[in-house]
């Protein structure tokens, strides 16, 4: 989240009809996508770039053969060179045709960030008992964490019956969440309770 503070020099650029803003600083590709489908692509160097959706194609498909994998070895105002993580070779980008493929998702990138978190408090949440038939009511919020890949990922905590926030409690996760690795899980279980202390909602 700190990145997030960072000063960039930014343009608006218009991608597949609509305005985003793009950096255009050495180092890193920062693409901001609008507000009616927030999300954010972030490529710095040493990271990887992959062909294919990953918003789109299974798991399964991303790691096929066929979509080839690029480790990003610089990135500058102009050009983005890469190497082949399984040849070895070398290519190199126009920058903003890159950035046009990344926002196309013609490329996707490595998950290794999530750098924005939104935090949204709701004042109750109901949970059906098939053995007492009776509805338990309990304040919660939904936590929606923004990959640096472009994808969101969501969870619900609740907390304790009477409302205690300082315990909270995991009610509902995407799926994907729990196919983390350690360390991506770490990174997002770090980026999540950084956001719930800023908001008072974590011991």
């Amino acid at each position: 989240m700190d990145k997030e503070n960072l000063k960039r020099t930014v343009e608006v650029r218009t991608i597949d009809g609509v305005d985003a803003l793009v950096s255009t600083d050495p180092g890193e590709i920062f693409i901001d996508l609008p507000a009616s489908n927030p999300r954010y692509i972030r490529v710095q160097e040493g990271n990887r770039i992959q062909e294919g959706d990953v918003s789109t194609r299974s798991t399964a498909e991303m790691a096929g053969p066929r979509l080839t994998n690029w480790r990003i070895e610089s990135i500058t105002a102009e050009t983005v060179t890469g190497t082949d993580v399984d040849t070895g070779e070398t290519r190199q980008w126009n920058r903003e045709q890159l950035v046009q493929r990344l926002s196309a998702s013609e490329f996707s990138a490595e998950l290794t960030t999530f750098d924005r978190v939104s935090v949204t408090e709701i004042d109750e949440w109901h949970e059906r008992h098939s053995v007492e038939d009776s509805e338990e009511v309990r304040p919660y919020v939904i936590v929606i964490a923004y990959g640096n890949n472009g994808e969101k990922f969501t969870q619900l905590y609740a907390a304790t019956e009477s409302g205690d926030w300082n315990s909270l409690e995991v009610v509902q996760q995407d799926t994907n969440i729990q196919n983390f690795s350690e360390e991506l899980r770490k990174r997002f279980d770090d980026a999540v309770q950084k956001t719930l202390e800023a908001e008072q909602l974590y011991p």
